[in-house]
């Protein structure tokens, strides 16, 4: 449990990255989401090899919140750049130190995705089947929750 919290906190401090004027857009705050489908599976994404926080793992889609962004608005806009979807009955599950965690579904049935660099493939899953992936821990453990 130490390691894993640990891990969260390098995720959560991890520097963003340089922009134009040189300010750092993102806050610590952090927004993930279960996005389910019309046959109530789950997207999971593959975290790119390139990636500093757990490279190669199955992740939620999500990320860091924007200054002055609300967690809903940040998991909108995380799951337009990294997958292209539109999500809608977004709820609110719990917060977990500075994590937000929601549900939702999506708008986009049937349509292909289009992965951001960030992550290297997908998966539409049964939430019983997460297990069967080398997911990031502490959300499989809150999918099974």
């Amino acid at each position: 449990m130490k390691l894993l919290l640990e891990d969260w906190k390098k995720f959560i401090n991890q520097k963003s990255q340089s922009y134009p004027r040189g300010e750092k857009e993102d806050v610590d705050g952090v927004a993930k989401v279960i996005i389910f489908n019309e046959k109530d599976k789950i997207l999971i994404l593959k975290r790119a090899a390139h990636m500093n926080w757990m490279p190669g793992k199955w992740d939620l889609p999500g990320g860091h919140l924007k200054k002055e962004e609300t967690a809903k608005q940040a998991i909108k806009r995380e799951v337009k750049e990294e997958t292209g979807l539109t999500i809608k009955k977004i709820i609110e599950l719990g917060n977990i130190n500075q994590i937000t965690i929601f549900k939702a579904n999506t708008e986009n049935k049937n349509k292909e995705l289009s992965l951001d660099d960030e992550n290297e493939d997908y998966k539409w899953v049964s939430p019983a089947k997460v297990s069967e992936y080398d997911f990031v821990p502490f959300l499989k453990d809150f999918i099974k929750a």
